[in-house]
């Protein structure tokens, strides 16, 4: 009879994702993560299978637990435009930070890894998608309050605002200073004017 689980899953899997993110998919060995998860060899493989399938988990975890707060923003109460502004000025000051070096966690695997694992990239695009579809949300309800020009293409602004926050974390890995991303926040921001 196999022995139950005794560790709490949330923690090891955040340990996990911790690891890949710092030390990237290739970077990562089964040793730093059991290491790093406080599990054996056959504990780690008999809950979570392979070292791929415990990075795509690491991947839904990310999800479920970090992509989820950008979705709630959408919800906020203050003017969209606003909330706009602070995630994209947020993006800056986050690749700044001490531990900001090492970046989005979606985009390093974006960049890492989807490029030849068709898993990976889709919940990669699963990721980005929910960051759009809350840009489009904030967009069309500032639209409709008159804060934003109901001309311009809410879907198409909610793309150029995805891919600008995810280059500003990409781009700040490699040039962090801070005139130049900000530059790229403030003109980004302009096209909701």
């Amino acid at each position: 009879m196999a022995r139950p689980r005794e560790f709490d899953r949330q923690l090891v899997l955040d340990r996990a994702m911790d690891v890949f993110w710092s030390q990237g998919y290739s970077g990562t060995s089964m040793s730093d993560l059991t290491a790093t998860m406080g599990l054996s060899k056959s504990s780690l493989y008999d809950s979570f299978g392979s070292k791929h399938e415990l990075f795509l988990t690491t991947m839904d975890h990310y999800r479920r637990n970090v992509t989820a707060r950008i979705r709630s923003i959408a919800d906020l109460k203050a003017p969209p435009k606003q909330v706009i502004a602070s995630v994209v000025g947020r993006s800056v000051d986050r690749i700044l930070a001490p531990s900001g070096k090492r970046g989005c966690f979606l985009n390093n695997c974006a960049s890492e890894v989807a490029p030849t694992d068709k898993e990976a990239a889709e919940r990669c695009a699963i990721g980005f998608a929910v960051m759009e579809d809350t840009f489009c949300h904030l967009i069309e309800r500032g639209q409709k309050q008159g804060n934003i020009p109901a001309a311009k293409n809410a879907r198409a602004l909610a793309r150029f605002l995805t891919g600008t926050i995810n280059g500003i974390l990409v781009i700040g890995k490699a040039s962090p200073d801070r005139d130049h991303l900000t530059d790229i926040a403030e003109t980004a921001l302009s096209a909701l004017d």
